[in-house]
C-alpha cells in the first residue's frame, strides 16, 4: 500500500499469474527503479569496478538503459516482436514496455496475456544475461536470450496457466494462441 502511495500516479503493474513470483517481483522492482544496477549502486555510495552497461558499455547501467535503450535490448525486443507476430516493440520507459500488450489490437485474451508475460520473461532473461556477463564473463548471445524466453515461456504457460494443452511447435510459431 505504501509503495502505491509513494508512486503517486505511476503505472500499476498487471501481474502475470502463470510466471513465478520472482519474475513478477523482478519487473515490479525494475519499474520502480529498485534493481541493483550500476547507477543504483553508485547512488547508494557503493563503489563498484564498472558501472557501465555490461552489454554495450556505452552508458551507465540503469534499469531503463538495460531494458529499453541498450542495443542488446533492442535486438531482443525485435526478436520478441517477430516471434509473437506483433508490431515492433518501442518503449520510452519501463512502464511503456510493460503495458505494450494493452495497445495491441487483437481479440484473443489468451494471446494478449501470453504477450504480456513474454515481455516479463524477456526482462527476466535480459537480467540473467546481464548477470552472466557481469559475474561469469560469458559473452551475451541474443539468440540465447530469445531461446530462454521461448523455453521458459512454454514451460510456465503450458504448466501453470489456465490455457493448457499447447504444443511446443504451436508455442514456437505463436499460432493457435
Amino acid at each position: 500500500m505504501k509503495a502505491d502511495q509513494e508512486a503517486g500516479n505511476r503505472f500499476v503493474l498487471d501481474w502475470c499469474r502463470w510466471v513465478p513470483a520472482k519474475v513478477n517481483i523482478h519487473v515490479w522492482r525494475a519499474e520502480l527503479d529498485r534493481l541493483p544496477t550500476g547507477e543504483a549502486l553508485l547512488k547508494r555510495n557503493i563503489l563498484i569496478e564498472e558501472s557501465e552497461c555490461p552489454f554495450c558499455g556505452a552508458e551507465v547501467e540503469s534499469s531503463e538503459h538495460l531494458f529499453i535503450s541498450c542495443s542488446t535490448a533492442a535486438f531482443v525486443w525485435q526478436g520478441v516482436s517477430s516471434w509473437c507476430k506483433i508490431p515492433n516493440i518501442f518503449a520510452f520507459s519501463i512502464s511503456d514496455l510493460l503495458s505494450v500488450f494493452k495497445s495491441l489490437r487483437m481479440s484473443e485474451k489468451k494471446k494478449k496475456e501470453a504477450i504480456q508475460c513474454v515481455i516479463m520473461i524477456a526482462c527476466w532473461s535480459l537480467w540473467r544475461a546481464r548477470n552472466n556477463v557481469r559475474f561469469l564473463n560469458s559473452p551475451v548471445k541474443i539468440d540465447g536470450i530469445l531461446s530462454e524466453v521461448k523455453a521458459l515461456g512454454y514451460l510456465w504457460f503450458s504448466h501453470r496457466s489456465r490455457f493448457k494443452g499447447i504444443e511446443w511447435r504451436e508455442w514456437c510459431s505463436f499460432i493457435n494462441m
